[in-house]
């Protein structure tokens, strides 16, 4: 007879697995890893059945729909090398890609990799994979690989970082025996991408090693006069531009071996980049900034790692964003593999949002107004509240109210603090849009400050070269998808979040930007549009949000039926899947050393009228062609390829010998292209922040740049055509086109001193910039204008026929338009009637194209 003799023992040995009993006073255990190993099965290669004799960890009953149908449709493919797995945020990713592993691992015996963001997702995934009975097993810094690991009994969890890097303990390419793997799982691989290149980014830092970012510098100066770019970068070495110069690639070229002499010098600080670069600097960016110089490749060089190239089984593990073609440029991943990724219709994973987007609202909302409400949510509601801002700087501004994280170990502490609700913020974090979870009531309020547009050097230089483009619209779409994506964390979970500034208020009221978002968060924005439209006060938004927080049932039901109506799986556009193919393919020619290849076939994707691309992408594509030809050495291909580039897009590295000017033209009446503009936006305050972000940059303390931008813009929200037009000093600052053919030819000496009258020089530049105008526009009256202080010059400049847009009158001119374009917006006319206003509203107002010039220009006068 069996006697138990204690309960809290059975508890505490059964966690050891193993039982104590006892007969005749005489213990006995019983090991039930023993019994389980002489009943065992085979190993099941399904997993689902994988799954189904697994224990469950408490919470985890069954698994979702839509986890059943993407490992059901997986276990079907599995053996195509790269696939691309599709779940909601929330959606049961990681249990989904462990089971996917342990298949694997089971059918093939062999090593499974997998791949999380960061040591605290490892972690996590550790645990869960623990919890469920999975083997897995670290990677551990400065240790040998676990030999559970290689010799197939556990899964490997470890970050990306782990794997990309030059002194990688999986093996580069070169290196003896690299350690072969049966899979590698990429868990949020959406949010590596930046973590990736990152891991082939070298920067040799301004603060860190002066001499060295200067001597590198030093190679370039002359290119850069040649292309009339030294005082830019001049300012940007000083520290007063904040704005990214790319070395021009022919002068990058000619200077490969003296660069690659300065950084062998320094090859101790670049241990894990340096490897994965010196060979390849042809293949890169060279990039200057206040703070470095940068070298990143052109697309990540992951053939470098034999271990994720070769490895037979790739599966990326993406949350549902709208374009996935990143991960093509960055992976190489097959093309055909990312269009027909396996995505479930269900809407499990789905949180509950409740987007507002107070700019948008119906009263003047302050920043103070956002900061008592997350202190009260944290102080009075006890829930955590999070803000989520692009860069350090912006942080600094929330520092009297909130946290900051600063740098990733402080991040990982505070986000842990959340997650265990040691802490309730309010916590501030700059540029993570991805790679932190915050479920529950770590996370109620989460308010995104700013548009995010990026920080690092490569982020920056390409959202200024495409510019204006669709690419970075894509871009930004998925930071927001991103972001938003923290604060609630799968079905059952709920969060208010708050979308606050000019930029991002006015990028989701407009209808262009909203079909880059997926059908989710379109929903869900949709329905935040709808009730920022009915707050009318602070405190209106105040019981709005409560309503979210304490589960008000009308709200919960509204969300709910207006989510199924509306959400409906995402399309791949085949569009970008093309672009990112073909980008991706040249890189590989040119490596190859396939330089024609390569240049034909952008000029194939190019010259074919059925992708009509943006000519943002045609000049960086054209660049690219025009970067391979001079590496070939056929420079005369490369100067024609680079002046097609600088045509099409301006933004781009200009070349030596300018191409023709391509005059513009005013293709539609002032009217219609007001009522245009203001049509574009699906919610019309949007407009309105729009305009007040422009004109926000018209203030003698902003940027050359940004002042000319901003007066470009003006232009365009007035009706006009204009352009920024000043290479080798030929043509105006700005310039703008009414429809009445006559062209403002304006020079902005935005930063000029008030009591400084206008100089014999400044004028001369004026008179050149007007005769380079009447060349390119022989029809059209030339009206010269200088944004200065005051309407005053002197005697040597003999400017009397010139005109003053002084700062008063500038000011003027912004008041006037802000008055006229509130007005139409707030008209409630649908876009047919809202030209007929616009017309009706112009004829009484000083805005208009016979009138403007009069009114708001000053002839010049001699300064006594």
């Amino acid at each position: 007879m069996f006697i138990i003799w204690k309960f809290e023992t059975i508890i505490l040995l059964f966690n050891l697995k193993k039982f104590t009993v006892y007969k005749n006073g005489v213990s006995i255990v019983v090991d039930f890893k023993k019994l389980k190993s002489k009943k065992a099965k085979p190993k099941s290669i399904d997993p689902l059945e994988i799954f189904r004799r697994l224990p469950k960890p408490e919470g985890i009953n069954d698994l979702y729909t839509s986890q059943t149908e993407i490992l059901q449709k997986w276990f079907e493919r599995r053996n195509e090398q790269d696939i691309i797995i599709k779940l909601h945020t929330g959606g049961g990713k990681t249990l989904t890609g462990l089971l996917m592993a342990q298949s694997t691992q089971n059918e093939t015996g062999e090593p499974v990799l997998y791949l999380a963001a960061t040591t605290q997702l490892v972690q996590q995934t550790l645990e869960k994979a623990d919890n469920l009975g999975i083997s897995a097993v670290p990677y551990i810094s400065g240790k040998p690989l676990d030999e559970d690991f290689v010799n197939g009994k556990a899964i490997m969890v470890a970050t990306y970082k782990a794997l990309f890097h030059g002194k990688s303990k999986f093996g580069i390419r070169g290196e003896a025996n690299p350690q072969n793997v049966a899979a590698i799982i990429l868990d949020d691989a959406h949010a590596a991408f930046s973590v990736i290149r990152d891991s082939f980014t070298l920067e040799v830092k301004k603060k860190e090693n002066p001499s060295r970012y200067l001597e590198l510098i030093n190679l370039f100066r002359k290119s850069f006069k040649d292309i009339d770019r030294l005082g830019t970068l001049e300012d940007i070495v000083a520290g007063s531009d904040f704005s990214i110069l790319e070395v021009p690639y022919w002068a990058w070229h000619d200077q490969l071996d003296a660069v690659r002499e300065q950084l062998k010098a320094e090859s101790d600080n670049f241990g894990l980049v340096w490897p994965l670069l010196r060979d390849q600097l042809h293949l890169c960016h060279a990039l200057i900034s206040k703070d470095s110089f940068t070298i990143t490749p052109i697309l990540p060089l992951v053939n470098a790692f034999p271990t994720f190239y070769e490895a037979p089984r790739k599966i990326y593990m993406s949350a549902t964003i709208a374009d996935d073609s990143e991960i093509i440029r960055t992976f190489d991943a097959n093309p055909e593999s990312v269009k027909g990724a396996l995505q479930s219709r269900s809407l499990a994973g789905i949180s509950e949002r409740m987007i507002l987007i107070p700019e948008l609202m119906d009263f003047d909302f302050k920043k103070e107004q956002s900061e008592r409400i997350i202190e009260w949510a944290t102080s009075e509601r006890g829930v955590g509240a999070v803000v989520l801002v692009p860069s350090d700087t912006a942080a600094k501004e929330w520092s009297n109210v909130a946290s900051v994280a600063k740098g990733s170990t402080e991040v990982e502490s505070l986000v842990t603090q959340l997650q265990q609700e040691k802490i309730k913020g309010p916590v501030v974090f700059a540029n993570r849009y991805d790679g932190i979870d915050l479920p529950g009531d770590s996370c109620r309020i989460l308010l995104m400050n700013g548009l995010p547009i990026g920080t690092s050097s490569y982020e920056l230089f390409r959202a200024s070269a495409l510019y204006g483009g669709t690419t970075i619209t894509r871009m930004i779409a998925q930071r927001i998808e991103q972001g938003i994506g923290r604060g609630a964390r799968g079905a059952g979970d709920h969060c208010v979040i708050l979308l606050m500034g000019r930029d991002i208020s006015s990028w989701v009221a407009k209808d262009a930007n909203f079909r880059f978002l997926t059908s989710a968060t379109r929903a869900q924005l949709d329905m935040g549009i709808e009730v920022s439209k009915e707050i009318e006060s602070a405190r209106d938004l105040g019981q709005t949000i409560v309503r979210s927080i304490d589960r008000d049932k009308d709200w919960i039901e509204y969300h709910a039926e207006t989510l199924a109506e509306q959400v409906d799986a995402d399309e791949t556009n085949d569009l970008y899947i093309t672009l990112a193919k073909v980008e991706r393919k040249v890189i590989n020619l040119w490596n190859d050393g396939y330089h024609d290849k390569a240049i034909s076939k952008l000029e194939q994707l190019i010259n074919d009228d059925k992708y009509n691309l943006d000519i943002q992408m045609i000049g960086w594509f054209q660049q690219l062609a025009a970067r391979i030809a001079d590496r070939w050495g056929n420079r005369d291909r490369a100067l024609d390829l680079q002046r097609q580039a600088f045509s099409n897009n301006r933004n781009l590295i200009r070349p030596r010998v300018l191409p023709p000017y391509r005059p513009l033209s005013v293709s539609q009446p002032q009217a219609k292209a007001i009522a245009r503009k203001i049509g574009d936006y699906r919610l019309r305050q949007g407009f309105l922040q729009n305009f007040e972000e422009v004109v926000a940059n018209l203030h003698k303390d902003a940027s050359a740049n940004q002042f000319e931008q901003a007066l470009c813009d003006l232009a365009s929200m007035l009706g006009f055509i204009s352009e920024r037009h000043d290479f080798s000093g030929e043509g105006p600052d700005v310039l703008w086109l009414l429809p009445n053919q006559v062209g403002l030819v304006i020079e902005a000496k935005s930063r000029k001193k008030e009591k400084n009258a206008l100089t014999k020089s400044e004028h001369g530049q004026l008179l050149v910039a007007a005769e380079w105008f009447t060349t390119e526009y022989p029809s059209y009256e030339c009206v010269r204008v200088s944004v200065h202080p005051k309407n005053q010059a002197s005697r040597s400049a003999v400017a009397g026929a010139s005109h003053a847009l002084t700062y008063e009158n500038l000011m003027s001119l912004v008041s006037d338009a802000r008055l006229f374009l509130t007005t139409l917006s707030e008209s409630q006319l649908s876009n047919e009637m809202l030209e007929a206003e616009c017309n009706r509203l112009l004829e009484g107002s000083n805005l208009h194209s016979d009138r403007i010039a009069n009114k708001y220009l000053v002839p010049f006068e001699v300064k006594s």
